[in-house]
């Protein structure tokens, strides 16, 4: 059984990597891509990224956008400074402002792939 870990989508880029960096220094395991539609397949069912989190500090947030389509269900969305009013509506989405607080972010990335039976290393 392959590795279950985080997708990190970085619809911004620096920020996108930044985040990526920010999980790999921390001993979460991760996977970038620049657009959701780059994971193949995408995270339905949740099996190896139960956690995805959308770098995207625009207003508008397109794997949000996605995930209104019923993409993953199962999986958390975790939207990191987009403030798209969309994703307030949205189930198992999880909203981080910027500036972002690294220690926090970590520590919600960890509970839910904890809460999928997946501990980080």
């Amino acid at each position: 059984m392959a590795t279950r870990r985080a997708l990190v989508v970085g619809e911004t880029p620096s920020l996108g990597r930044a985040i990526w960096d920010l999980l790999d220094v921390g001993g979460v395991a991760a996977e970038y891509v620049g657009r959701l539609e780059d994971a193949a397949p995408l995270p339905d069912p949740p099996s190896e990224f139960p956690v995805v989190i959308a770098a995207a500090s625009g207003p508008y947030c397109a794997t949000a956008r996605t995930w209104s389509q019923g993409v993953g269900p199962g999986t958390a969305l975790i939207v990191v400074g987009s403030r798209d009013p969309a994703v307030a509506r949205l189930p198992r989405v999880h909203q981080v402002p910027l500036p972002l607080v690294p220690d926090e972010l970590l520590s919600l990335v960890r509970r839910l792939l904890d809460r999928t039976g997946t501990a980080p290393p």
